[in-house]
């Protein structure tokens, strides 16, 4: 009788500490966290002196944010970046021998911020 008392104890303690860390595995899973955004084109390979690229999400109303000085963009208090509704997610960038990195993220009330999407521009003369 003792030995099932320990051994069912045990089992209690197992199951305690694996529930919440399930809880936390699961918290980013569609439905709670908008989509990470698409760049495209994702690089300058047919752009001549400047390109326009395309963000979208698959988040119906989110909004996106995006910079394209190397900085990380970010919405709530701190609202780094240009926002854009996801709706018209085109931005043009001028093209030069210097590199061009666009970062984005999607949000929308209500869910967690998308990962960031990254993508580096730079127009290399064919001459």
């Amino acid at each position: 009788m003792r030995k099932i008392t320990v051994l069912f104890a045990a089992n209690v303690a197992i199951y305690a500490m694996t529930l919440p860390t399930a809880c936390v595995e699961t918290a980013h899973t569609a439905g709670t966290q908008c989509a990470k955004p698409i760049l495209i084109p994702s690089d300058a390979r047919h752009a001549t002196r400047t390109i326009t690229v395309r963000i979208k999400t698959a988040t119906a109303g989110a909004y996106i944010r995006y910079t394209l000085d190397d900085s990380t963009p970010t919405s709530g208090s701190s609202d780094n970046g240009t926002e854009i509704p996801a709706a018209s997610g085109n931005v043009s960038l001028p093209l030069g021998p210097k590199e061009k990195t666009l970062k984005a993220i999607a949000y929308k009330t209500g869910l967690i911020d998308s990962s960031i999407a990254e993508a580096s521009y730079v127009y290399d003369s064919p001459y």
